[in-house]
């Protein structure tokens, strides 16, 4: 594990949390409603594991391109749950309705969401990357939360989305959900391209198995 890892991580979840309370205004107003602490308590002890459990961005044995766009929008993605929605939700620009319900929802969302991010995480351990690579000693994990479904950790991601969405009240990003949608499908082109490279017939096999984010749908 390189310091680049255990200090990168921490750093950017703590930015992340920091452009929220930015967004929002004040620190006192951000932190006035128990759901957006809940928001910053399931980060905090998201981090550990993001740290700690995974290879984070090693290229390892070997590794793929990402498909070109995917960072530059994954930087938007992230910009815009950071410190758009908080921004418009103080401001009650282009708000859902239903006030706490809404809001507490989303907080529901958003912890089975980090729950799923980081179970995979857990499983893995070092065969986990943000890079579309593989590691030393990697093979193929098909039990567990991969039993089903081959990308559950982009189910986590989406479901944090969602859970976002309902946290800030945000109209738009509902609206834009198709955007990360598309992103990861492209992601996961290119990450099952690569895995049909490395492993062959078994990897195909697992795909003939499973889904790849919702058993029986897709």
């Amino acid at each position: 594990m390189s310091w680049k890892q255990v200090v990168g991580i921490p750093l950017n979840v703590l930015l992340f949390l920091l452009l929220m309370v930015m967004g929002w205004g004040s620190w006192g107003g951000f932190f006035a409603h128990p759901v957006r602490v809940g928001v910053v308590v399931i980060h905090l002890l998201m981090m550990p594991v993001m740290t700690f459990c995974t290879a984070g961005r090693s290229r390892g044995l070997k590794h793929a391109p990402d498909w070109r766009p995917f960072f530059p929008l994954l930087m938007f993605h992230t910009l815009f749950t950071a410190w758009v929605m908080p921004y418009m939700d103080a401001r009650d620009l282009w708000t859902l309705p239903g006030g706490d319900v809404t809001r507490w929802s989303g907080l529901v969302l958003l912890a089975a969401g980090a729950s799923l991010r980081v179970w995979p995480m857990i499983e893995l351990g070092n065969r986990f990357a943000s890079v579309v690579a593989v590691q030393e000693g990697h093979r193929i994990k098909t039990t567990g939360v991969y039993a089903r479904v081959r990308h559950p950790s982009y189910v986590g991601i989406l479901l944090m989305d969602l859970g976002f969405a309902f946290v800030f009240r945000s109209a738009v990003a509902l609206i834009l959900l198709p955007v990360p949608l598309w992103m990861f499908k492209r992601r996961m082109d290119v990450e099952e391209a690569f895995l049909v490279e490395q492993f062959g017939d078994e990897y195909r096999g697992y795909m003939g198995r499973t889904s790849r984010l919702v058993p029986g749908v897709y």
